[in-house]
């Protein structure tokens, strides 16, 4: 009789931990498939468009990007250089941003104007002083297409999964610009929003990306260039 009663009790322990991990792999599925699904239709509204107005203003070489989570919003000065080629009708357009490393962030109140200054090293400061995450925006056109967007990233450390160097190509996009002429470089200018399938890197989550920008002839930077960059 003891050993039938040990044999039950094992038994039901058996089929209730059956059960339960049954009833935890089920909404661990049904956790995953909202995800996805959340994640599919916020693709989904998210349209890609690239388009003329005529109605934009023009505005100045320096200007800010705002960068969001969808709860969280702040901004970091940026600076557009870029590289038009006339004989294709092709522009490059390079809006060059910073932030502190990420070392820094952790220890930098929101307060902070060093939080979205960083940039301006590039422009006004030694090399040999230069701290922080260096981003590029890289925009592409030719005519009225969107040959290619991405994002490289240097920093003054390690930040990216052991490196100093990391690279983001971007396929969401809403771009508006003046012309389609990219023949005189001033009077290209325009505004752009992006979704990043990872972190800009200024706080958690923040993938959306909304700017303007100017073009004029200063040298951009290619990726090469970048990755090559000595600022450690």
């Amino acid at each position: 009789m003891k050993y039938k009663t040990i044999f039950f009790v094992t038994t039901l322990m058996l089929n209730l931990s059956c059960v339960q991990n049954s009833e935890t792999k089920k909404n661990d599925i049904q956790q995953d498939l909202s995800s996805r699904r959340e994640r599919y239709f916020k693709k989904v509204h998210f349209k890609n468009t690239f388009e003329k107005d005529s109605t934009l203003e023009k505005k100045i070489a320096f200007d800010f990007i705002k960068i969001s989570n969808n709860e969280k919003t702040d901004s970091i000065i940026s600076i557009c250089n870029c590289d038009k080629n006339i004989k294709d009708n092709s522009i490059k357009i390079q809006i060059e941003t910073g932030i502190p490393t990420q070392k820094e962030l952790d220890t930098m109140s929101d307060s902070s104007n060093k939080r979205w200054n960083t940039i301006l090293q590039t422009r006004f400061g030694p090399v040999n002083e230069f701290s922080g995450q260096f981003k590029f925006l890289n925009i592409e056109l030719k005519d009225s297409l969107v040959k290619s967007i991405n994002i490289y990233s240097k920093s003054t450390e390690n930040e990216y999964n052991g490196a100093d160097f990391d690279s983001l190509t971007i396929d969401r996009f809403k771009i508006k610009i003046s012309k389609f002429d990219y023949s005189i470089a001033s009077n290209v200018y325009g505004e752009f929003e992006l979704r990043l399938d990872k972190s800009f890197g200024l706080f958690e989550n923040d993938t959306i990306l909304k700017g303007r920008f100017l073009c004029n002839n200063w040298i951009i930077r290619d990726k090469e260039k970048i990755k090559n960059w000595e600022i450690n």
